[in-house]
Order: structure tokens, then sequence, then C-alpha cells
């Protein structure tokens, strides 16, 4: 998971960490006002980098022979 993480870019990484990796998850308000953009768009981010990392895993996974290549 770790080399799949390399895919996002900071913001994302720290966002995805925040909402989704972290014990106790920091809420869209307060990442809202961290980054100063409204929380349906730290939402959007959080989306999408989760998607990114998805997909990395997967493709890490075929390349490494660990799933079928369809």
């Amino acid at each position: 998971m770790n080399e799949a993480m390399n895919v996002l870019n900071l913001r994302e990484k720290e966002i995805l960490t925040a909402r989704r990796l972290s014990d106790e998850s920091i809420t869209l308000e307060d990442l809202s006002k961290k980054y100063k953009i409204s929380r349906e768009r730290i939402r959007q981010i959080e989306t999408k980098a989760f998607e990114k990392l998805q997909k990395a895993m997967l493709t890490a996974a075929k390349i490494d022979n660990l799933l079928p290549k369809n």
C-alpha cells in the first residue's frame, strides 16, 4: 500500500490519511479550514484519491501476479 500511495500528491495523501487511515478521522469541516477550500471539494479530493489508490493497488497486484490479468 505504501508504494501505491506514491501515485497521490501530498494534499491527496494528507486528506486520505486524515479521513480514512487514521484512528480518529478529521472532519470535512476541519480539513476545509486547513486547506481553505470547501467541504465538498475536500470530499471530491478524498474520493478521487481513494480511486487512484485502488487502481494503483490493483495494478501492482496484477504485476506481482496476485490477480488474474483480465
